[in-house]
């Protein structure tokens, strides 16, 4: 397991880049809120990164690019097998990324600067040269459509529990009366706060979640048969159908055209 922590930070440098790689636990890998004086891209290529900045859950599957700007207070949850690259952008070359958490989809030119600006070759760029490279990603970046999909968290504690169980095992079939009897609430009463702090209803919250780490395993190569029974889904069929339902294509769509 390859597993390198964020370097110290220098303020002369536009640009500081760090990647992780850590092996898959049950419950997921766990960042406690915090926030740092630069802004930060991330890169997700392995897992699904959750991000909660001030008001949401910013949800990135592999092929997806996030942004969480200077001084935003945050904290992440990322399952499956943890892969990911970094940039921390200096404050004052942060003006033209947005000033809230955001996601983009992965396109090539974009993953290639990446590659470039945060890759073993990085560290040999001019400053002149690395600063022409960022300034062309800050153009293709806001030529890209910002993702729409994402997840409110509750921030309850009991219900952020559930929510992380969930999260980590999105094939667990509770009802809800087992999972209000856990929580030491009624099931009325855990329905009605989980949709009071959430804006949906459990049952449809559970069911963007099923998506999300179906998303993860079909990115990490497995059959659709198989991811969608992994989730939770009784059939193929009702999972693409559901796929089909929130992004508009069927999975083998949606990899194609994000390809």
């Amino acid at each position: 397991m390859l597993e390198q922590g964020p370097p110290t930070v220098n303020p002369a440098h536009l640009l500081t880049a760090f990647s992780i790689e850590r092996a898959r636990q049950a419950r997921g890998i766990s960042v406690p809120a915090h926030s740092h004086a630069e802004g930060m891209l991330v890169l997700v290529q392995t897992g699904l990164a959750l991000v909660q900045g001030n008001t949401e859950m910013l949800t990135m599957a592999p092929g997806n690019i996030g942004w969480v700007p200077p001084g935003i207070m945050h904290e992440a949850h990322w399952f499956g097998h943890a892969r990911g690259t970094f940039l921390y952008v200096r404050a004052d070359a942060c003006a033209r990324l947005p000033g809230h958490t955001s996601a983009w989809p992965l396109r090539p030119l974009v993953d290639a600067l990446i590659d470039r600006l945060a890759g073993p070759a990085g560290a040999a760029l001019s400053p002149a040269y690395g600063e022409r490279l960022f300034d062309i990603l800050l153009t293709e970046l806001g030529l890209c459509e910002q993702s729409t999909h994402t997840l409110p968290m509750p921030r309850e504690r009991r219900l952020r529990e559930l929510a992380v169980r969930l999260l980590a095992s999105p094939d667990d079939g509770s009802s809800i009366e087992t999972w209000a009897e856990r929580l030491n609430m009624s099931a009325r009463t855990l329905m009605r706060r989980f949709r009071g702090e959430t804006g949906i209803t459990l049952g449809q919250w559970r069911q963007k979640v099923r998506l999300l780490r179906a998303l993860e395993l079909l990115a990490g190569g497995k059959p659709v048969t198989d991811g969608a029974l992994a989730v939770g889904y009784d059939s193929p069929s009702a999972f693409i159908g559901s796929f089909r339902a929130t992004y508009g294509v069927t999975p083998s769509q949606y990899f194609a055209r994000n390809a």
